[in-house]
């Protein structure tokens, strides 16, 4: 690469070339020590992504009536049930209760869920920029 800038080679701070003094064999830099450690500078775009989601599954009776928070719930041939979802920052509450077909029998349960995100520093690939690191 060449040209005005942070540059491999040419003007401006450059490890070798045409500089203003500021290259790594000037300014008392001659390989040794400081000079020959430093890494070039360069621009480089970071990027971290990272959720979660919440999976609530069990199963009754084929034919019992099944709600999720009072919602009724479709229930599959075998009785199972899953309910997959976003687990965004707070409470989710979910009280979980199956009626037998009949209407004479009944079981529950309740179940609470917290997430808390005490820091969050990211962006994804698209949001990154470029920054200068040594």
């Amino acid at each position: 690469q060449s040209g005005v800038g942070y540059t491999q080679s040419g003007v401006g701070y450059t490890e070798s070339g045409a500089g203003f003094g500021y290259t790594m064999s000037g300014m008392g830099m001659s390989g040794i020590g400081m000079g020959a450690s430093m890494p070039p500078i360069r621009p480089r775009e970071f990027w971290l992504v990272a959720d979660a989601e919440l999976i609530v599954y069990g199963a009754t009776e084929p034919n019992a009536n099944l709600t999720i928070g009072g919602r009724p719930i479709k229930l599959n041939s075998d009785g199972t049930f899953r309910l997959q979802m976003s687990f965004q920052d707070g409470l989710l509450d979910f009280p979980i209760f199956a009626v037998a077909a009949d209407g004479e029998q009944t079981r529950s349960v309740h179940l609470k869920f917290v997430r808390e995100t005490p820091e969050r520093r990211t962006n994804t690939k698209e949001e990154a920029i470029p920054e200068w690191i040594h």
